[in-house]
């Protein structure tokens, strides 16, 4: 699936995603300032989630952006304050997307792949090739 086609699926199912606009993306700065924090250069494909809309959620699961105030004071789903002040998931080797109520938690590896993981109990296995790939499976997870 490219990004067109992910925008089709995602205006196709406003009931399920709570997305924001471009209007609400951060900055250039702001991405710059959460790169050199989290210390690795973030995915394209997140990027460009993040300069379309911003942030939002699917069916509820809120997925880390950048909130465009200072990370220790950013409490909630801004992905600098989830990765280093509540958790040190950096010190693990990865960057949280998104946690669910299920116990699952969905992230990048710091090496620099553009691939998503999963991670439920003591299991981690692939989950997307891509940040694409990962909020298409999201979506169709709750139709």
């Amino acid at each position: 699936m490219n990004r067109n086609e992910l925008i089709k699926l995602i205006d196709n199912h406003e009931d399920v995603c709570n997305f924001g606009t471009s209007e609400d993306a951060p900055s250039v700065e702001w991405i710059q300032k959460t790169e050199k924090a989290l210390g690795v250069q973030l995915p394209d494909d997140y990027k460009w989630f993040l300069n379309t809309y911003g942030g939002g959620e699917i069916s509820g699961e809120e997925i880390y952006s950048i909130y465009c105030v200072p990370f220790d004071e950013a409490i909630g789903g801004d992905i600098t304050y989830q990765n280093i002040i509540s958790t040190n998931n950096i010190s693990l080797g990865k960057i949280v997307l998104s946690n669910t109520d299920f116990g699952e938690e969905f992230y990048f590896k710091i090496d620099g792949s553009n691939q998503v993981y999963l991670e439920l109990g003591n299991k981690n296995e692939l989950y997307a090739q891509n940040f694409i790939e990962y909020i298409e499976k999201r979506i169709k997870a709750y139709l």
